[in-house]
């Protein structure tokens, strides 16, 4: 189990009992506090900076007491920032505004990386399956940042803030990689991984609650639980439900009733957003098909009589709406991004660059791609969605490793590996319908970070999870699967 990092000789303030107490005492003080200083915030009555300041002060003073806290528990303090304190951002000077998740994940990741440096020690990870393809596509993505500066058309216009927005885009887009990598090797213990899966559970019966309601809490989590925050809660609920024997009756029935709210909230009520539903149906149905083949055909016959039993509203509200809405356009919008990658096949155009040759070319069409597959190609190139893909493929092969050793056990470990590898498959879909795993500068922006680490850091909790669960079978070790990949 990894210590606490805490300077050597330094005492607590308090002990034992007292000091657990004291740590209890403050995060339901903060569950309760923080929709009554939104609902305050709303109306104005309170800056929102200061609400901010006491609501991480709080958040430290419960991390024991002193400084610095576990990065296991700054994991954690990261999670509920990503959904909790949407209201606060740092601005950069363009629209982009960073996000206090990302503050503390790049803490987490550059303390990790440079402090090793400093000490003048090799950083030694975990044999993974992961780590080539993880570190070959942050080295890709720092390749296309330089090769787009020399490779540019002589042609393109770039505005005056264009370089804070493609620096701010390369660090997304290196930082999300290596946030799943700091977790991998960082989480050496099952119980913070209950208290992540538990912790995102409780955070989306508290959002779809809210939305269900119409209570006025949106100004807490309206960021952070856009894109694919949604299915990691329904995924997650699901498949503990449907797979931990050791939870009681009455807590699957509510991780039951979490997954259809947002069923309600997602599919029949925003129909339209397929973003919002479309991941949840295909990370369910694969958690469903892992768990069990003859239920998973089952589930699939019931949907098929749905869809069958309501053919016409569905095609009016899936097809019919978003035709009008629009969504065929960005079958123009990718055939342009192709254009300019055919001109730029090797590293794309770096991070965030082709806006600018849409800005250029095709000013009265400029817009992204809202396709994350499409954006690591025009991003990174023909080597840079190789990569990726590679990357996928090891994150996939560790699910069904940790899936085949934990078969048949029915407990947390192995619900939270099909929940996972189920989230995987869900992702990749939700890669396709939006820049929900690597947010584009010129849609989401930055702050896109908050609702796109939820994908990294799950899947760098599925690694960390596998050592353990190789270390506790005593079988081959990880370097002999990191060769097979």
């Amino acid at each position: 189990m990894m210590k606490s990092l805490s300077f050597a000789g330094r005492p607590h303030l308090l002990d034992g009992s007292w000091r657990r107490l004291l740590r209890g005492l403050i995060v339901v003080g903060l569950i309760v506090a923080t929709p009554i200083l939104g609902i305050v915030t709303v109306w104005g009555r309170i800056d929102p900076t200061l609400i901010a300041a006491l609501v991480l002060t709080a958040m430290v003073v419960a991390a024991g007491l002193r400084w610095p806290p576990s990065p296991e528990f700054l994991l954690e303090v990261m999670i509920l920032a990503a959904v909790l304190v949407n209201f606060f951002t740092i601005p950069t000077g363009t629209q982009s505004r960073i996000v206090v998740s990302l503050v503390i994940a790049l803490y987490l990741v550059g303390g990790w990386i440079i402090g090793p440096l400093l000490a003048k020690r090799r950083l030694r990870l975990l044999p993974s399956p992961v780590n080539r393809p993880l570190l070959l596509f942050v080295l890709v993505n720092v390749v296309a940042f330089v090769w787009a500066g020399l490779m540019r058309d002589p042609l393109i216009w770039v505005p005056n803030s264009w370089y804070v927005i493609q620096g701010a885009a390369f660090l997304v887009n290196v930082l999300l990689p290596l946030l799943a990598l700091f977790v991998a090797n960082t989480v050496k213990d099952v119980r913070w991984l209950r208290i992540y899966a538990w912790t995102i559970v409780g955070l989306g019966l508290f959002v779809v609650v809210s939305e269900l309601l119409h209570l006025p809490f949106n100004i807490l989590y309206f960021n952070g639980t856009r894109g694919l925050f949604a299915m990691w809660v329904v995924v997650l609920a699901y498949a503990l439900a449907l797979t931990d024997h050791t939870i009681g009756f009455w807590v699957r029935v509510v991780l039951f009733a979490i997954v259809a709210a947002w069923i309600v909230n997602n599919f029949l009520f925003n129909t339209l957003w397929l973003s919002g539903w479309v991941p949840i149906v295909v990370a369910c149905g694969m958690v469903t098909w892992f768990r069990s083949k003859k239920l998973a055909l089952l589930a699939l016959v019931l949907v098929l009589i749905y869809i069958a039993w309501n053919a016409g509203p569905l095609y009016q509200r899936v097809f019919v709406a978003n035709a009008e809405e629009g969504s065929l356009s960005r079958l123009d919008i990718w055939q342009m991004s192709l254009n300019h990658v055919a001109n730029h096949p090797l590293f794309g155009m770096g991070p965030a660059g082709y806006a600018v040759y849409n800005m250029t070319y095709h000013p009265q069409d400029a817009r992204s791609t809202h396709n994350n597959l499409f954006d690591v190609l025009a991003q990174n190139g023909v080597i840079g969605i190789a990569v990726f893909g590679w990357l996928v493929a090891a994150f996939t092969y560790v699910g069904i490793r940790a899936r085949r050793l934990l078969a048949g056990r029915r407990n947390f470990e192995e619900a939270f590996v099909l929940a996972v590898l189920g989230g995987i498959f869900g992702a990749a879909v939700g890669m396709m319908l939006g820049d929900w795993v690597l947010p584009f500068a010129y849609n989401q922006t930055i702050s896109g970070f908050d609702n796109a680490l939820f994908t990294w850091f799950m899947l760098g909790c599925l690694v960390a999870l596998y050592a353990v669960v190789r270390d506790q079978h005593g079988s081959k070790s990880l370097a002999t699967d990191e060769e097979a990949m």
